[in-house]
């Protein structure tokens, strides 16, 4: 049972033999802030913090700025010679490039995944087969089918943008699907080495949206679908390492998820630090008064 469930006095809706679309829209009304890298949505001209960029606008946790430290260490240890390569034939602007070319390796891997993961869903969203795709994608896609084969799933939508403009955010979910006993699941597609607690946030924050929709237009078919929610799941398409890079899917992994008051509570505070941390860029935006003083 949903949080949502637990405040709704009516009954999941009759879709009535409804025909949905599960064509991908993407995110038409959203846009990459260039200085922060950040997603933010548009709706009747008003700016919505992605729920994927929340973790982001709240900091780097703490796991992640290690394993970005370490990879930034690797490089400059054991790429010794590209880094005097570069000192050495950079001209006036080598240290500058050296630390470019340093710093590059804090996310250079992340990127490579973030690309293979961004073409997988697509490819799922499509409805593509193994072999209308390309080779280092096609795995994932096998494995895709193999889950919605096994389980019994009957795909209802993809890919659509919902808003909660009453606390302020937006997103995009990767399925809504009805399952073999007939519940409908809200499911959130993974792709990279592995899934994580925060991805329960995510999740949770699209089920408890206000409603679907695109364009400034309510999907009132998409958003009743949305309040009926039964339960939400992480579907991990498992990648296949060799020597720490992804060389392809070889099983999935779904996570049902425990969707309780406590999940959607965390995710609330997550939004609230985001938005709070986002709103003051320095110390000045929280102090009253500062005082001086020299011995």
């Amino acid at each position: 049972m949903t949080p949502r469930q637990e405040k709704r006095v009516s009954t999941s809706p009759d879709t009535g033999g409804v025909v949905i679309s599960i064509a991908p829209s993407g995110p038409r009304n959203a846009r990459i802030d260039p200085e922060t890298g950040l997603r933010k949505y548009t709706w009747q001209g008003v700016e919505y913090p992605s729920v994927t960029s929340l973790r982001s606008m709240a900091g780097m946790s703490f796991a992640l700025h290690n394993w970005a430290l370490s990879r930034v260490v690797t490089r400059a240890t054991e790429d010794i010679s590209g880094l005097n390569t570069i000192l050495a034939e950079g001209g006036p602007d080598a240290i500058k490039e050296a630390k470019r070319w340093l710093r590059a390796a804090a996310t250079e891997e992340r990127d490579r995944a973030a690309d293979l993961g961004t073409r997988a869903h697509d490819a799922c969203a499509s409805g593509k087969e193994p072999g209308e795709v390309a080779a280092d994608v096609a795995p994932f896609v096998r494995q895709f089918r193999n889950w919605i084969d096994d389980e019994g799933i009957e795909i209802i939508a993809m890919e659509k943008q919902v808003w909660n403009l009453t606390l302020g955010y937006a997103g995009t979910f990767d399925l809504l699907c009805r399952r073999r006993d007939g519940k409908v699941y809200l499911v959130d597609l993974k792709t990279g080495k592995g899934t994580y607690p925060e991805h329960a946030l995510q999740a949770v924050a699209y089920a408890m949206a206000d409603f679907i929709g695109e364009d400034d237009v309510i999907d009132q078919t998409m958003t009743d679908l949305l309040m009926a929610v039964d339960g939400l799941s992480i579907l991990h398409l498992v990648p296949t390492l060799k020597n720490k890079v992804i060389v392809g899917c070889d099983g999935w992994e779904e996570h049902i998820l425990k969707s309780d008051r406590d999940l959607f509570s965390a995710f609330r505070g997550l939004l609230t630090f985001a938005k709070w941390l986002d709103s003051k860029p320095n110390i000045d935006a929280v102090t009253e008064d500062t005082r001086r003083g020299k011995a």
